[in-house]
């Protein structure tokens, strides 16, 4: 069992920044995850394009997502690094956030995101994860 599985048999709820941010969970099995992205007027900058910052913390909800299924229940994580290349702008809209976990150690985890909007990669975020002992 992986601790997505286990989570899911406990009731997970979507974390306040998935609520705050509009993501919602579709799909995570075997190191990939897919989530939903509705993006508000508020997630603008003064661009009127979507903010880096939002690209990369909703990105990193999809890695969560992909992470869980393939650690063990007795296993958490915490980002020690993250990179996000922009590709275009995002706008107000639906997005989708696609993730792979391409490396997953003993002790840390490398996954990669890509968000699209319109079939296009808007944006792909990398991470390295630090894996850690569940409280």
């Amino acid at each position: 069992m992986n601790r997505l599985d286990f989570l899911l048999e406990q009731g997970i709820k979507a974390s306040p920044s998935e609520s705050l941010l509009n993501v919602t969970f579709k799909e995570a099995n075997e190191g990939q995850s897919i989530c939903h992205w509705h993006i508000t007027p508020e997630q603008l900058n003064g661009n009127g394009t979507v903010l880096g910052g939002f690209i990369t913390a909703a990105a990193d909800i999809g890695m969560a997502y992909a992470l869980l299924s393939v650690v063990k229940p007795d296993i958490a994580f915490t980002s020690i690094s993250i990179q996000s290349t922009y590709h275009r702008p995002g706008t107000v809209g639906e997005a989708e956030i696609r993730t792979v976990v391409k490396k997953l150690g003993k002790t840390i985890a490398y996954v990669e995101s890509e968000v699209y909007q319109r079939n296009r990669v808007i944006a792909t975020i990398t991470s390295s994860l630090m894996l850690i002992e569940a409280s």
